[in-house]
């Protein structure tokens, strides 16, 4: 759990990135919403064009997270300067070899959009690889990295130093990863187009929607959920239909909204919206439950104070952007536990709702990598629809029971799971060696948490074991005026609770003592 909360103490700036790019996302989604028009009159150009600019910016800051935690990671080895540089040329190798290797041709969606690679004459698109690409060159390079640490290598040389063999090490193994990737990446690509394809002769069957769910949430997580959006949303993957001017849409967002432009009262009518639907109930009651019940966590009143606007901007992103991202990246590194569970609600989810056949979809605003699935803007407007006020109505039903059961799921875990999540009964002895090594439940005056710190006052400082700590699992350490703050992960809640009992029990005896 310590190497866990130790990637959280270096992600920290790239998933605040993320927040961001959901504000921009949720700031400029909400003025290019066509429902808006129907409430605000907004006729400013400009305005539009700002609205723009922050749904593209957002869209492409959420679309190369895996980048920006790529650079964090390198740039986490302090000792070594040149490092980040390696890494991003060694990927830029990696990638173009593996172009030029893979001639096999994908569907568009396979492909990036921001360049080609013209060779003897036939242009090669850019693979998608997601966070695999970037995880196999990290992997590289950081090896290459520390086994040549203390290498002598080419020492008789004076004009080729260690970084530039490191340098030269990093390339060559890019190029190696990219070869193996020219054999496995087309099959894996194979094999995300027949999920696609048993997904899409299936969707009525409530378990098909319940493996897409999942899967879905995991591509979204590999970065690779553009693939799966482009062929469902807006391919013949997701579904056909014909207008009566006989002309054919394909795709679950395109047909929702063809229909919400027709004339006729059809829309609610077909099977629209069944691939999107599933995020209305994830971004209006699963995230808030379990970002109430991280809230509920705090014990420290001064930071419970500061959060709480904090608390209420997240919850609100997450209503108006649908963006999940940030929150499953925070999930993962602080109580990867919870993903896991999130992961099964999410295809629980989708099953229940194709189940009881209640589809929505959402007003795309021609961004895929800003769309917003699921938000709060379009879910008001659309129960002015009589043929939807039915299917509304069980959906919130649905979200009031996905509220209680995540609420509750995060209060268990960081109550009760976090120090023990096996529990083999080492709790008790682990709540001890922490207490020994604040030296002694005497030795504590104050003690509160955060969700993944413990604030703590000691009598007497110099009685703090560190090595103790470290060992304990507590990945940093800060003296401030008030006492420490110990970044000891999710287990804090359940440290610092236990802790406050055992003085509680001190009190109490001192009291009896006093009064006998």
């Amino acid at each position: 759990m310590n190497r866990i909360q130790s990637y959280y103490e270096q992600l920290q700036f790239p998933i605040k990135l993320l927040f961001l790019s959901s504000f921009l996302i949720a700031i400029g989604s909400l003025f290019l919403n066509p429902y808006i028009s129907t409430f605000i009159n907004i006729e400013n150009t400009i305005i539009f064009t700002i609205a723009q600019i922050l749904t593209y910016c957002g869209g492409i800051i959420l679309s190369y997270f895996p980048f920006y935690v790529f650079i964090k990671l390198l740039a986490h080895r302090k000792d070594e300067p040149n490092i980040v540089i390696t890494g991003i040329i060694s990927y830029i190798i990696f990638i173009v070899v593996l172009t030029i290797l893979s001639p096999a041709k994908f569907e568009p969606s396979v492909y990036e959009k921001i360049g080609e690679i013209v060779l003897l004459g036939e242009t090669t698109g850019i693979y998608k690889t997601g966070i695999f690409g970037l995880l196999g060159i990290y992997l590289i390079v950081t090896y290459v990295y520390q086994s040549t640490k203390d290498s002598k290598l080419f020492s008789m040389i004076s004009y080729v130093d260690r970084d530039t063999v490191r340098f030269i090490y990093s390339i060559v193994g890019a190029g190696v990863l990219a070869f193996g990737f020219s054999f496995l990446w087309p099959i894996v690509i194979e094999y995300i187009y027949k999920i696609l394809n048993f997904v899409s002769t299936d969707v009525n069957n409530p378990m098909t929607m319940f493996a897409y769910g999942g899967f879905d949430r995991l591509m979204t997580l590999f970065n690779l959920d553009s693939i799966v959006h482009s062929e469902m949303w807006f391919g013949s993957l997701g579904g056909t239909w014909v207008d009566l001017s006989g002309v054919t849409f394909n795709g679950d967002v395109t047909i929702w909204m063809a229909q919400l432009n027709e004339n006729m009262n059809i829309i609610g009518t077909s099977d629209a919206g069944r691939f999107t639907s599933a995020y209305y109930v994830l971004n209006l009651f699963a995230i808030p439950a379990y970002l109430i019940g991280i809230y509920s966590t705090f014990s420290n009143k001064q930071y419970l104070t500061r959060n709480i606007f904090v608390l209420l901007l997240a919850i609100l992103i997450s209503m108006v952007s649908g963006v999940l991202l940030p929150i499953e990246l925070l999930m993962i590194v602080t109580s990867p536990i919870l993903y896991v569970f999130h992961l099964f609600m999410t295809s629980l989810i989708f099953a229940v709702l194709s189940g009881l056949s209640v589809y929505l979809g959402f007003s795309y605003t021609g961004n895929l990598l800003a769309a917003n699935p699921g938000n709060l803007i379009d879910l008001i407007f659309l129960f002015r629809r009589i043929a939807l006020v039915d299917k509304i109505m069980i959906m919130l039903l649905v979200g009031a029971f996905v509220f209680i059961a995540y609420f509750a799921m995060t209060r268990l875990y960081y109550g009760k799971l976090a120090l023990d999540i096996l529990n083999i009964g080492n709790k008790e002895e682990k709540i001890n060696d922490f207490i020994e090594r604040l030296g002694g439940i005497e030795n504590v005056s104050y003690i509160s948490s955060t969700p993944t710190r413990i604030h703590v006052q000691l009598e007497n400082r110099e009685k703090l074991n560190v090595a103790g700590m470290h060992q304990q699992g507590v990945t940093r350490i800060i003296e401030t005026k008030q006492g420490f703050v110990l970044s000891i992960g999710s287990s804090s809640y359940i440290y610092q609770k236990e802790v406050n009992k055992k003085l509680k029990t001190i009190v109490k005896e001192e009291q009896v003592e006093v009064a006998v």
